[in-house]
C-alpha cells in the first residue's frame, strides 16, 4: 500500500522533518509505503486533494478536503503513540 502525505510547518523544514521521519518509519512498520513532501502551512490550499493525509505542526485555519492531523504530540512526546496509530487508521481507512 502506497500513500501520499504532506508534512507542513510554518517554515517548511524544521519540525516537519522530525515528524516526517517518525511517521514514515511508523507507517513502514505497518506495511504502508509513504511518498511525502514537505510544505509551508500557507501552501496547503494548493496541495489539497493531492495527498491522502496532511500532517501539520502548527495551527491551520483553512478548511481542507484532505484529512488533517496536528502532529504536536510527536514534537512533545505526549500522546505520540496514539497519534501514530490514528495516522495508520486514517491511511488504511
Amino acid at each position: 500500500m502506497k500513500k501520499n502525505i504532506v508534512f507542513a510547518c510554518s517554515s517548511g523544514i524544521a519540525t516537519s522533518t522530525v515528524v516526517a521521519e517518525k511517521v514514515v518509519e511508523h507507517c513502514k512498520d505497518h506495511g504502508i509505503e509513504v511518498v511525502y513532501q514537505q510544505a509551508i502551512i500557507g501552501e496547503l490550499p494548493s496541495l489539497d486533494n493531492s495527498a491522502d493525509l496532511i500532517v501539520v505542526t502548527s495551527q491551520v485555519e483553512t478548511k481542507l478536503n484532505t484529512p488533517l492531523v496536528n502532529a504536536l504530540p510527536i514534537i512533545t512526546g505526549v500522546g505520540e503513540e496514539e497519534l501514530l496509530d490514528k495516522i495508520i487508521k486514517l491511511l488504511k481507512g
